[in-house]
């Protein structure tokens, strides 16, 4: 018999777009699935997706929490062998699954993740996005970057029984899924599928791309690293006496500022960017390509 994979889909807005991910689900090559659907307290009426979806999946609703909450509720009751997670706004591709489980099986892996693809649904044109640097260690990148879309990871089960203190953090409302994957990687090493098997919807600006919101974020993300790991490096410890000047300068913003702030912010940023950017090129160089126990180019 062929694993059991839990499918974990946060929702709060947006239910024709909900339809499409699950549906994406049920069009999988693979066919062993649950699929939970947590309604984290939006207001929609869903009750044409249910009628349509009620029986083929797992409904729970709670109030508004936020996604972390959201999938640490689904962790919960999951009973699969592997977890899977997928936004309620992206779409995977038919064969994702079964390419990903098999993949991990032969590998002996405790979570993969696989290339993807940026979704304008408006204009229905897609870019690709360059992550085949991101597997087996990628814990110090993470304080820089690391291209891991949450829908395109699966994670064996035994994690969570190895590590049953392992959630999302609920204290974060932004990047609260990369704190995840970066604690995650702490224990286990991260294995990569190197094909776009995931469509990412985008939709609104990027958090990513305001320095305000970055800063403070990096100042809790550093404050998270160093209460459950030590291994942070002069760099990156640098790197965050920047980030805690500029918030003392800017003050503290978990979404977004003033545009004059903002724009001044931006210009403020160049410094801290260039010495992730180089220290990103350091960690990347260091990186052995030829070991592909955790990488796979399909």
């Amino acid at each position: 018999m062929i694993p059991l994979v839990s499918v974990v889909i946060p929702f709060y807005n947006g239910v024709e777009w909900l339809t499409e991910a699950v549906q994406s689900v049920l069009d999988q090559t693979y066919g062993n699935f649950e699929i939970i659907v947590v309604n984290d307290g939006s207001k929609e009426d869903i009750s044409e997706f249910l009628a349509r979806f009620g029986d083929k999946i797992i409904y729970k609703f709670k109030e508004n929490g936020g996604a972390a909450s959201a999938r640490n509720l689904a962790l919960k009751i999951t009973r699969g062998d592997y977890i899977a997670f997928l936004d309620s706004d992206d779409i995977w591709m038919p064969t994702k699954t079964e390419k990903q489980i098999e993949f991990m099986k032969q590998r002996n892996a405790m979570w993969s993740h696989t290339g993807f693809i940026y979704w304008n649904y408006e204009t229905n044109k897609t870019s690709s996005v360059e992550n085949f640097n991101d597997y087996n260690d990628v814990y110090l990148k993470y304080f820089i970057s690391v291209r891991i879309a949450t829908p395109s990871v699966i994670i064996n089960k035994r994690v969570f029984t190895e590590h049953p203190d392992l959630e999302f953090p609920e204290n974060f409302r932004i990047g609260e899924d990369g704190l995840f994957f970066q604690r995650l990687n702490s224990y286990y090493p991260l294995f990569l599928i190197n094909e776009p098997l995931l469509k990412v919807r985008l939709r609104g600006d990027n958090s990513n791309t305001r320095a305000l919101p970055r800063f403070t974020f990096k100042i809790r993300q550093y404050r998270y690293m160093s209460a459950y790991n030590n291994t942070i490096t002069p760099t990156i410890k640098m790197i965050n006496k920047t980030y805690q000047l500029y918030t003392k300068i800017f003050g503290l913003y978990e979404v977004k500022g003033p545009k004059f702030k903002e724009l001044l912010a931006k210009v403020f940023w160049i410094l801290p960017y260039s010495i992730e950017r180089i220290y990103l090129n350091y960690l990347n160089f260091k990186l052995k390509k030829e070991d592909s126990e955790f990488y796979v180019k399909s």
